[in-house]
């Protein structure tokens, strides 16, 4: 019995021989205690002949009690780290069906500092009532419930939720509610269905005293239902702060898109941690402030204009939730597509203007410490530079095509031919070189996978002025926009000398929007 690399970060052979096609979570939740126990039911496929081994991802200190495959009980398996490994009683051919069905109990790991963080968050609210949640993008599903802990494996028939817990408290997930049921004295059952495919660290949970309404969105693809969970007492500045939702929700069906979860509807849920974009399910805890956390991150004024929370996370139901990345090493796909869409609605409400500006005055948060795609197979998410400079790349992108349809198209089109599936960085960079029509290797190489921010340098002469790229890779050529005597005009730099000739130059400029340093002589 050889033990795998733990973790959710790569596949191993004990368990990319089947895929996850639909989970079944029945837990109890109560209020009064961190002990959580329940199944999960996993539906899954073989894909290819099983190798006899079988893993199972669950994180300390939560334990296995039983296992069970398509009914037959199997207790000879071993916990190896973050996992656990299961001898197969049956061999498996591609296309046989699994039922795995995993009895678990304990304490999750208790968060310190969610979202940045996974587990458990317990505290309470202003009436002094319990209120619970989970959050575990950093760390993995496991770290709550059995699973396969792997990102390029999305359960395509969603995941049924059944929350047991106090009756005076709600227990909110992902998805539509299809049932409350008294299931014993004091206790409720809440009963949740997502039925489009998630991305696991998205399903979630939250306990706590709530009050709902409703509302509906007349958009791309028809009547979306949108519900909206404060705690009691929050009502009415919560229907202040969250009349964003709806222009913002239209400002991003425009430019990427119909939202891409109509059958799950949208939430917006109260949480006691920061934010999260669990889908359908988003999490909110910007404490009702404009900004982040009231702060302007652009330091521009504009970033005052909206709440950051309800628009970062809410853009991640398209990059994050619609497109998911297959390893945390693209996590530029999730969280760089992502921090433009904070763009995108300022644009969409404010004007381009200020949204360029914010764009720009984002950019002194980038600190090119480490290269913002990681190394795949290796739990390396990259730079926290895949946030800020991921979106700056997606800015300079959008310069370069010099045509704001194409650009809108390419947005729409990503989401519609990855619509519910995940990808990697390769994909999605040719993707994107298809789309556009232009050679970006360098490009990409350049941003994603270094640290060296390329300077343009220009030196006039009397007959015009020469140029080039330097503190680059070997290659790179990035056209850019210039103003020659404020008249725009677009080159094309390399890492060799290039001249531009033209008499009586008075001034030259760059334009702002490109991620560069200059010299100019």
């Amino acid at each position: 019995m050889q033990a795998q690399q733990e973790g959710y970060c790569s596949d191993n052979p004990n368990r990319d021989w089947w895929n996850v096609v639909h989970y079944d979570l029945k837990l109890n939740l109560p209020a009064d205690t961190n002990y959580i126990s329940g199944t999960v039911t996993i539906r899954a496929k073989a894909m290819k002949q099983s190798n006899g081994m079988l893993q199972i991802d669950l994180q300390d200190p939560l334990s296995i009690q039983s296992i069970a495959i398509n009914g037959t009980a199997h207790k000879d398996y071993i916990k190896t780290g973050k996992s656990y490994q299961i001898t197969l009683s049956d061999s498996f051919a591609p296309g046989d069906t699994l039922s795995i069905l995993v009895n678990y109990s304990g304490s999750p790991q208790i968060a310190k500092k969610a979202p940045w963080d996974g587990g458990l968050i317990r505290t309470t609210d202003q009436g002094h009532k319990p209120w619970i949640a989970v959050a575990c993008q950093g760390d993995g599903a496991s770290i709550w419930f059995p699973c396969k802990d792997f990102p390029g494996d999305e359960p395509e028939l969603g995941v049924d939720m059944h929350y047991t817990t106090d009756k005076d408290l709600s227990a909110l997930g992902n998805g539509r509610l299809i049932s409350k049921t008294m299931v014993q004295p004091g206790m409720q059952e809440w009963h949740w269905r997502v039925s489009n495919p998630i991305n696991l660290y998205d399903i979630t949970f939250y306990i706590g005293d709530y009050i709902h309404w409703k509302d509906t969105l007349k958009g791309l693809e028809g009547s979306l239902d949108i519900d909206y969970f404060v705690l009691n007492g929050n009502e009415a500045k919560a229907r202040k702060q969250f009349s964003v939702v709806k222009p913002m929700l239209h400002a991003f069906e425009h430019w990427m898109g119909p939202y891409p979860f109509y059958k799950d509807g949208y939430k917006l849920i109260e949480a006691p941690y920061l934010g999260m974009e669990h889908q359908s399910a988003v999490a909110y805890g910007n404490q009702y402030k404009m900004g982040y956390l009231g702060k302007d991150r652009s330091k521009t004024g504009v970033g005052l204009l909206f709440d950051f929370i309800i628009v970062h996370e809410s853009g991640h139901e398209w990059y994050g939730n619609n497109i998911s990345a297959n390893d945390v090493a693209y996590s530029w796909i999730h969280e760089g597509f992502t921090t433009y869409t904070e763009t995108i609605l300022t644009e969409a409400l404010f004007g381009r203007k200020k949204a360029f500006e914010y764009q720009r005055g984002c950019w002194a948060l980038i600190k090119n410490d480490r290269p913002m795609e990681g190394k795949p197979g290796l739990c390396d998410g990259g730079s926290g530079d895949h946030y800020v400079k991921g979106s700056a790349m997606i800015h300079m992108i959008r310069m370069m095509m010099r045509d704001e349809n194409k650009f809108q198209a390419l947005l729409r089109q990503m989401n519609l031919s990855f619509r519910h599936q995940t990808v990697s960085g390769k994909e999605m960079e040719t993707f994107i070189e298809q789309e556009t029509k232009m050679d970006l290797r360098h490009f990409f190489e350049q941003y994603l996978r270094q640290t060296s921010v390329p300077e343009l340098q220009i030196e006039k002469n009397k007959t015009g002025f020469s140029y080039q790229w330097r503190n680059c890779i070997d290659g790179f050529d990035m056209p850019v926009l210039v103003y020659i005597n404020r008249k725009p005009q677009w080159i094309n730099p390399s890492t060799t000398v290039q001249v531009y000739k033209q008499n009586k130059i008075k001034s030259i400029g760059v334009s702002p929007d490109f991620y560069i340093t200059k010299d100019i002589r």
